[in-house]
């Protein structure tokens, strides 16, 4: 049964990941370029962009469960679930964007509760995966009336055609470029499956993994300072905006690259006794993934975002996967199977520096939005620390 709803998840992720987070990234600047009519007409229209995308991802659901044959009843459920529950994410948003904190606060608790209650009960009481689906689809419902309401509360019910492709004319770029960098992994997967063996392939599965804290912290800054950048823009105080920026990035790189270095050496006990003695050298990989923190430490994609500029992200997401599958091929005959993970961590910082020499193009300067000083300092220790650990064995109890 887990290995079915991990499939179903793998479908659903695959098909919904790129646009949502395009759409939810784009709504906070845009929201903070409006005035107050439009901002509170831009949440009901993201909405039906989220409905419409949902539509597309569900009918594609629907399809490939009649494809599979085996599962199809699960497949149509799940659908269902997709096509009710994605686009309630406007939820958070609405509730950020209208200051609403405690009310985000209580809703995360809430709805991530209830989905695990209802997705590991029926699983805990041996019941079939099928109820557990059933619970799922009951929860999107109650979420997607809830956002219904709560649109009804907080934003004007009128689709605008114009202002909807205007959106999308914003987030398409940002669609596209998290599109090639989700791809660009699945790429480097099928690397690995056909030019190694099976174990090696489940290692570099579970090494290649960035810490999901630095995601989110990461996101969750540029989120954030893109809206505030766009506000600030709009009343001329764009510098001061910046400045913010440098203030939260200097305070989050105090506590991402510690915990950086901390984990690499870490990492080989958690390989050890967290998964199996043959996924092992899986920290390895783990460890080459942790070097993406200097390239997660650079902003300027949160300026970019802020100014909505964001059809730059054609050609740079187009040269990142262009360089990133070229050295995947190069490192892996040059270093073998961690070349092809060294290739994802070059890669990524030539995309940042591309998005830094734009910036630096349209006038900002790296060292406006980045403490560079000491990002660099923070960088080179990184460095020894990870070389240091690929020469040090960690002791283990005999």
């Amino acid at each position: 049964m887990i290995s079915q709803y991990e499939n179903l998840m793998l479908v659903s992720s695959f098909l919904t990941f790129f646009w949502v987070s395009a759409i939810c990234n784009t709504l906070i600047p845009y929201y903070n370029n409006a005035d107050e009519i439009n901002k509170r007409k831009v949440f009901f229209n993201t909405f039906v962009l989220l409905i419409a995308f949902s539509i597309v991802a569900c009918i594609v659901i629907v399809i490939m469960g009649i494809a599979d044959g085996r599962d199809q009843n699960l497949y149509n459920m799940f659908a269902l679930v997709v096509l009710l529950n994605t686009p309630t994410y406007i939820t958070d948003y609405v509730f950020y964007l209208r200051g609403k904190y405690r009310s985000l606060i209580i809703w995360g608790i809430v709805t991530l509760g209830a989905q695990v209650i209802m997705l590991c009960a029926p699983l805990f009481f041996k019941q079939s995966l099928s109820l557990a689906i059933n619970m799922l689809l009951v929860l999107a419902l109650f979420k997607f009336n809830y956002t219904v309401i709560l649109l009804m509360r907080h934003s004007i019910i009128s689709v605008q055609t114009r202002m909807s492709a205007d959106f999308l004319k914003k987030s398409t770029p940002i669609m596209f470029s998290i599109f090639l960098a989700g791809g660009m992994e699945y790429i480097n997967s099928f690397i690995v499956r056909y030019n190694y063996s099976e174990e090696q392939f489940a290692m570099f599965r579970y090494g290649i993994r960035e810490l999901p804290v630095f995601l989110i912290f990461a996101n969750s800054v540029s989120n954030i300072y893109s809206g505030e950048i766009a506000r600030f823009n709009q009343e001329g105080k764009f510098e001061e905006a910046l400045g913010h920026l440098k203030l939260a990035g200097v305070k989050l790189m105090r506590w991402m690259f510690p915990l950086a270095i901390a984990m690499m050496f870490i990492s080989p006990y958690l390989f050890r006794y967290g998964y199996s003695v043959a996924l092992y050298d899986g920290y390895k990989f783990f460890n080459i993934a942790l070097l993406l923190i200097i390239s997660r430490m650079l902003f300027p994609q949160t300026v970019i975002n802020g100014l909505l500029k964001n059809r730059i992200f054609y050609l740079i997401s187009t040269n990142y996967l262009i360089i990133n599958g070229l050295l995947a091929f190069w490192f892996m005959y040059l270093f073998g199977i961690s070349g092809i993970a060294y290739a994802s961590v070059i890669s990524f910082l030539v995309e940042k520096l591309m998005l830094v020499t734009y910036c630096k193009m349209e006038g900002i300067r790296i060292t406006k939005y980045t403490a560079l000083t000491e990002h660099l300092i923070y960088s080179v220790i990184t460095l020894i620390a990870f070389y240091i650990s690929t020469i040090v064995e960690m002791p283990f109890p005999s």
